[in-house]
């Protein structure tokens, strides 16, 4: 009997625990360019599909749980995404900070215009291009094609992506799986962002985000994914702590003034 209520509130507790990993709580977060919050931004939980826009003053709230990807976009600025962290739910705050887009366009010269409008077009040359000789009508939607004569060529080799040894790499017909390779490559690519933050904090000790850039202890790591906008996880893998250092002193100043 002791031994079946052992087991019985071992397994409540476990319940309880994989329960309150799921558990979504609510976001709250500002968008910011510049220092100014900015508003009508698409923000959308890729995981759950909920969505919501942000408000005249860059806010919003949205449904999130940790391993979430948040995708913050608009036709103004670079799409954004977030991954929702233990940190993130903890303070239940997200600061995000997007970049404008840019569209450069080619400079064009126009020669040979008189500069008057009735004058120049009367000297448009006229459309030599050839037209189509077919024309497309509403009856055409229920129209069935005929079937491809030439379909009996389209083998597909199901042995490539059913086989182990093809899908491993090994043994008889060994072949080099590029979709494998590149799941592998993936996996290493989001196991180094996600263990950024924490190298970065360990590299540079707390008295530097403390006393250097009067950071709050408990805002650090939610003040490196602010500062994510500037590529600095890529810049930290590729051995330029002192070009990190100096934007963290740049950023923590426009993080400092959105804070206070």
């Amino acid at each position: 009997m002791k031994l079946n209520l052992t087991n019985l509130t071992f397994f409540i507790l476990i319940t309880t625990n994989a329960f309150s990993q799921e558990k979504s709580a609510t976001i709250i977060g500002t968008i910011y360019n510049a220092n100014k919050p900015i508003g009508n931004i698409h923000i959308v939980n890729l995981n759950n599909k909920l969505g919501t826009i942000s408000n005249n003053d860059g806010t919003f709230k949205i449904l999130a749980k940790q391993g979430d990807i948040l995708l913050f976009s608009s036709i103004e600025y670079q799409n954004k995404k977030i991954t929702i962290s233990e940190f993130h739910l903890l303070s239940n705050v997200l600061i995000v900070k997007l970049v404008p887009t840019v569209t450069i366009l080619d400079e064009v010269f126009l020669h040979g215009l008189t500069g008057s409008l009735e004058t120049d077009f009367k000297k448009t040359p006229k459309d030599t291009a050839v037209k189509p000789n077919f024309v497309y009508k509403l009856s055409d939607l229920d129209k069935k094609l005929p079937g491809d004569e030439f379909g009996y060529k389209k083998k597909v080799n199901a042995e490539t992506f059913t086989n182990p040894l093809y899908i491993a790499g090994g043994g008889q017909g060994s072949k080099y799986n590029r979709q494998l390779e590149n799941e592998r490559a993936l996996k290493r690519k989001l196991k180094k962002k996600k263990d950024f933050p924490f190298q970065l904090r360990k590299r540079l000790g707390d008295d530097f985000f403390i006393a250097t850039l009067k950071i709050p202890k408990d805002n650090i790591y939610l003040f490196i994914d602010y500062c994510e906008s500037k590529n600095i996880s890529n810049k930290y893998y590729n051995n330029k702590l002192l070009e990190i250092i100096e934007i963290l002193k740049e950023e923590s100043t426009n993080y400092n003034e959105i804070k206070n």
